[in-house]
Formats: C-alpha cells, structure tokens, sequence
C-alpha cells in the first residue's frame, strides 16, 4: 500500500499499449472502449463490467493500464485497485468516477491509484492520464462542492456509519454490518449529528451530502 497522499503518487512511465476498462455502465464503456481504440498507441481495450470479471482478466491476461470506476455492482473499486497492483505490479491504474471528493482522492491514492479522475471531464484528460511520463505530476481531479462550509473532522468509524445512513440504513443494520454494537453506533451518529449541526439522522445525511462527505445512495 502506498502513501496517502495524492502528491506522493509515484506515476510510472508507460506506453499504454493495452488498456482494461473496470465499469457497469455499457454505453459510457462502449463510448470509452471507442475512444482508446481510436488512438494510434493503443493497441487493444478490454472491458470488465464487474470486480470479478476484471480480476478474473488480470490474472490471466497482462496489460499495461486500467481505467477503474469506484462504483461496481460486486465489491468496490478501491479494492479492485488494490487487487490489481497486487496482481500485475507496475501497471498504471486510473481510477474515472462520478465521485469527485477529496477523501476519495485520498483512499484511492493508498489502495494504489496512479491518477484519480472524474467522469465531468474529457477523454483528453484519461489519455493524458495514461500517457504521463514518470517524473511528472500525476492527474488529480477533486470536486468542487458549492454548498461546503467549514471542515468536519470525522472518524474513520463516523465515516464509516455515515456512509451507511447515506445509503438508507438504519442503526440495526450498521451495527450488524461493521459488527459493533448497537449502543456504539447510537454513540457515533451522535457525535455525527453534533459535529455536522444536525438535529436528525436525515439532517445529517443531507447535511454531510451538500459538504461532498457523502454521496447518497452510493456506497461511497
């Protein structure tokens, strides 16, 4: 695992000869697929439109590159990034979301991400992403949340049940998940109430939402 921080990113030199696309969505895949195979230094594009597909690839097949989502319908994208340094160590991998927030910046970059995208952006922008030369600053793309007000400093575990009410749970099914105690999780949306000025779990989710902490109904 590497540091957490996107300016430590060490961006490796490649030619991205051969590319693996990681992402459900077929026509924004189908798009993207067209797009690399259209550039004279890319040689072929193979696309997985889920985790287990992807490293199923991998550990067959070598490639130079990968375009990762975040979102994937049967694991994360972070720890398909993870899997796939692991797996083939020294490729690039590019991580393209619609979750442009810095704390995902910041996750992406330890699990291994050489670049970290957002998908509001160009198909410029990937290629550079991929083409860029070691020794040069890697792409990073953080989004911009106009309703942001202030610093909330959170807990890895308050992330954790914050994200989980984000995507409608309720204290049971948190404690269950995380494998803690109901009183406890009773405790951390307590503290995320307090610290985000809510006076409901729905004030906060909202709240947390509007600040670019959440995205609702995202796993992220």
């Amino acid at each position: 695992m590497r540091s957490a921080d996107p300016d430590a990113l060490a961006a490796r030199p490649v030619t991205a000869r051969s590319v693996l696309v990681v992402d459900d969505h077929r026509v924004f895949t189908d798009a993207l697929r067209l797009g690399l195979e259209r550039q004279e230094d890319v040689g072929s594009v193979t696309v997985a439109h889920s985790a287990g597909e992807a490293l199923a690839h991998a550990r067959r097949t070598a490639f130079d590159a990968a375009i990762v989502d975040l979102d994937l319908p049967d694991a994360s994208g972070l720890d398909v990034v993870a899997a796939l340094t692991e797996i083939r160590p020294g490729v690039r991998v590019v991580v393209l979301t619609a979750y442009g927030r810095p704390d995902l910046v910041e996750r992406a970059t330890a699990a291994g991400a050489d670049a970290f995208l957002t998908k509001e952006g160009t198909l410029d922008r990937v290629l550079d992403a991929l083409r860029m030369p070691g020794a040069a600053r890697p792409p990073v793309d953080a989004g911009h949340h106009p309703g942001q007000t202030g610093r909330v400093e959170l807990t890895h575990r308050e992330q954790d049940v914050l994200r989980l009410l984000g995507q409608g749970r309720d204290p049971a099914g948190i404690a269950a998940d995380l494998g803690i105690s109901l009183h406890t999780v009773r405790g951390h949306v307590k503290a995320v109430m307090a610290k985000l000025g809510a006076r409901s779990q729905l004030g906060a989710v909202v709240a947390a939402h509007r600040r670019g902490l959440i995205s609702i109904g995202s796993r992220y």
